[in-house]
């Protein structure tokens, strides 16, 4: 799926840009036992985030009927929720990255505690794993069931493959406007896992339905089927939707649309 695969691979470049900008410091710091502290970073963070991972699945996913539609209903407002963070973030810090990064490896190597840099790759890489596994599920649950492993699989792969280009070539990629432009398809995704938790706890009678469907285009565009079930899957598309949902959907969209309009 388009979105698994736009989640993971942005998700999976935040974390790599982290660890390449602080290995290619430490590279022109000329300090070999640094690099081999931020490589141990990261192999720790990769084992936090797999352990993270296997507890969500199996310990607290494991819910069923009305606290199955409460669960999943929350989880979608937190997916939704940090996606609209990592917008805020691509817009106000993705170009400060760098030099943040640069400042914290010349401290560490200034007063001998290359252990932080240790930290700081396993802490990035961590907290995108973490927010990688949140939002994995939610779109699982939002596509109802299906496990798009290999697009998630593609998206860290080709997160991977950039940063390498990007730290071990001379050609230079514009981060910031690759985060432009991606927070706007970001949007689009957000706004259907809001819309889709409204439906989820309505059905848990945790909302109001008032209207439902507003509409019905089943007989046009199936979600069950085909490119409809497609578009579930990514940007939470329902074709007999219900009053709220729907407002819940323009009302965010509609937001941060002339937010990122406005903060160019």
């Amino acid at each position: 799926m388009i979105a698994t695969y736009l989640i993971t691979f942005r998700e999976g470049l935040e974390a790599a840009l982290i660890v390449g900008i602080l290995l290619s410091c430490a590279r022109a710091f000329k300090l070999e036992k640094a690099q081999r502290y931020i490589s141990s970073g990261v192999v720790m963070g990769l084992i936090l985030s797999l352990a993270f991972a296997w507890l969500f699945s199996t310990v607290i996913g494991g819910f069923e009927g009305s606290i199955e539609k409460i669960y999943e209903g929350l989880l979608m407002f937190g997916g939704a929720l940090l996606i609209t963070h990592l917008i805020v973030w691509m817009k106000y810090r993705g170009k400060e990255i760098q030099d943040r990064l640069n400042k914290k490896i010349e401290q560490s190597t200034k007063t001998g505690a290359l252990w932080t840099l240790a930290v700081i790759a396993m802490m990035s890489v961590v907290k995108e794993g973490v927010e990688t596994v949140i939002f994995f599920q939610a779109l699982m649950a939002q596509a109802g069931g299906s496990a798009p492993i290999i697009s998630g699989a593609l998206g860290v792969l080709s997160a991977v493959l950039l940063a390498i280009i990007i730290f071990y070539t001379t050609k230079k990629v514009p981060v910031k406007s690759f985060f432009n432009y991606t927070a706007y398809f970001l949007v689009f995704i957000s706004a259907g896992l809001l819309a889709h938790g409204v439906v989820e706890l309505q059905g848990a009678s945790w909302l109001p339905t008032f209207v439902k469907p507003l509409y019905d285009l089943t007989s046009v565009l199936s979600e069950k089927e085909g490119f409809g079930a497609l578009l579930k899957a990514g940007f939470g598309y329902d074709a007999n939707p219900s009053l709220m949902a729907v407002m819940a959907y323009l009302a965010y969209f509609g937001a941060m649309l002339r937010w990122l309009v406005r903060t160019k």
